[in-house]
C-alpha cells in the first residue's frame, strides 16, 4: 500500500536548515484534459498520472480530513490504495498539519507494458515537508531527502492511469 508520508520518514527525514520553497503549481484544468487526451502516448499519459498523483498528495494533506482527501487522490490512485493513504495522513490531520513547499520529480525512466507501467524517480523531497495550519510554523523534520529512490506502479483502469504502489527504496540515486 501506498504511504507516502510514512515513506518519506522512511527514506531519511532530517532536521534541515532554512530552505526556500518552490512554488506549488496547481492547474486541474489543463491536468484534467491532459489526462483524458487520447492523442498523447502512453508514456505521456503516465507521467501526467504519476505528476497528478503527487499533486493530488500535497492537497490531500492540505484537505485535512478523509473525505475531502479520498476525492483528491481518486482520480490517481487504485482504489485498493487509497486506504492506506488515508490512514497515512490521520495523524498529520489530528495535529493540524498542511503541506509546505512541493516534491520536485527527477524521473528516471518509465517502462510501459500493456495496462501495467513502472516509473522510477530520484524525487527530491527537501522541498516537500509540513507546517502548522495554525501557526504557519514549519516542521523541520518532516522535510525527506533531497536523493529519495522511488519506483511506482501504475495500471491502466478505462482510460486512465492510476497509481497502485509507491514504494521508497534505499539506494542512493542521482537526479
Amino acid at each position: 500500500m501506498i504511504t507516502c508520508l510514512a515513506a518519506l520518514a522512511a527514506v531519511g527525514c532530517a532536521s534541515q536548515g532554512s530552505v526556500v520553497l518552490p512554488a506549488r503549481q496547481h492547474d486541474k484544468a489543463a491536468q484534467a484534459a491532459e489526462l483524458a487526451n487520447p492523442q498523447l502516448t502512453a508514456r505521456e499519459q503516465v507521467l501526467t498520472a504519476y505528476t497528478g498523483y503527487w499533486q493530488a498528495n500535497t492537497a490531500a494533506v492540505d484537505a485535512g480530513n478523509a473525505a475531502a482527501a479520498r476525492k483528491l487522490l481518486a482520480r490517481y490512485m487504485t482504489p485498493a490504495a487509497l486506504p492506506g493513504v488515508l490512514a497515512a495522513l490521520e495523524p498529520d490531520w489530528a495535529r493540524h498539519a498542511v503541506s509546505s513547499g512541493s516534491p520536485v520529480l527527477h524521473i528516471q525512466s518509465v517502462k510501459v507494458t500493456g495496462s501495467r507501467a513502472v516509473v522510477h524517480d530520484c524525487v527530491d523531497l527537501s522541498h516537500a515537508g509540513l507546517a502548522s495550519a495554525r501557526t504557519g510554523a514549519v516542521y523541520s523534520r518532516s522535510f525527506g531527502s533531497s536523493h529519495a529512490n522511488y519506483y511506482a506502479d501504475l495500471v491502466l483502469t478505462g482510460h486512465r492511469w492510476l497509481v497502485s504502489n509507491l514504494v521508497p527504496v534505499v539506494a542512493p540515486c542521482e537526479p
